[in-house]
């Protein structure tokens, strides 16, 4: 089970996205955007990390979405294999039009990551870069998404975020209800009891209807804003989370990295 993690110029998670690869048992490999594209047929699936890929100049993941391996990218999520792409991941995916998507790959870019604007009781408090750690509901059905495929509907996670433009909209007529009507839609931002409240701090970047994570028809291709890889182990939970006491016990992130494995494994 071959993993590609992708890097391209200003990514700056890939090794703790390869770590996480590799832990739960799959043979994981860092990709460099300059290698040729033809040899990302040899790999079962591919993770985008997180980072400022070209800088984010013009806009978050713009450029890195027009490099030569992404078409290949592109014909490797047309068979059906796994693409998990993670904060300037899911912009580069955005960018590239794999996210919506569409089950023949047309490449249409719909959707867009904007700077984030936080809105509590109908004014504007903050914008641009934000981190910190949040709440995730699972709005999916069990098994909808390769990146999801082992979480139960409904399940909350808590795990960290970091960016300056997350706050997914759209001018697309009609498409946020049909995310919602094909389940689409994975993950929202949500309290620490599963309540989506639309504004901040629940709502960490403006999205619209809280969303933090999508996938494309097929269900093999998701985008996340919050970085799984980092709350991958209990001890990097941070000091309010009981589960830090107990190093040796996974992270809630570490059911992303499972989830696609198990996928690989169902789907092979």
């Amino acid at each position: 089970m071959k993993i590609a993690v992708m890097q391209f110029p200003g990514t700056n998670c890939e090794f703790e996205t390869l770590v996480a690869v590799k832990t739960v048992g799959m043979d994981g490999e860092l990709f460099r955007w300059n290698r040729s594209a033809g040899e990302l047929s040899g790999f079962d699936g591919f993770v985008i990390p997180g980072g400022f890929s070209y800088q984010d100049r013009l806009r978050a993941g713009v450029i890195a979405s027009k490099e030569p391996v992404m078409n290949a990218l592109k014909e490797e999520a047309i068979k059906g294999k796994p693409i998990i792409g993670i904060c300037n991941g899911f912009q580069i995916l955005v960018e590239s039009g794999l996210l919506p998507g569409s089950v023949n790959g047309s490449g249409k870019v719909d959707m867009a990551l904007a700077q984030n604007v936080m809105v509590s009781q109908g004014k504007i408090v903050r914008r641009g870069y934000y981190c910190d750690w949040v709440n995730l509901r699972h709005d999916a059905p069990s098994k909808r998404c390769s990146a999801s495929f082992i979480i139960e509907r409904g399940a909350l996670l808590k795990v960290p975020i970091a960016h300056g433009e997350g706050n997914l909209v759209t001018t697309t007529p009609g498409l946020i209800e049909k995310l919602n009507e094909e389940s689409q839609v994975v993950f929202r931002y949500c309290d620490k009891n599963g309540r989506i409240i639309n504004e901040f701090p629940f709502n960490v970047n403006g999205s619209t209807e809280s969303i933090a994570a999508i996938c494309n028809e097929q269900g093999n291709v998701l985008g996340m804003m919050p970085h799984p890889e980092r709350a991958f182990f209990a001890w990097q939970l941070p000091a309010f989370d009981p589960r830090k006491q107990r190093p040796d016990e996974p992270g809630p992130g570490r059911r992303v990295f499972q989830s696609m494995k198990r996928y690989i494994e169902v789907n092979a």
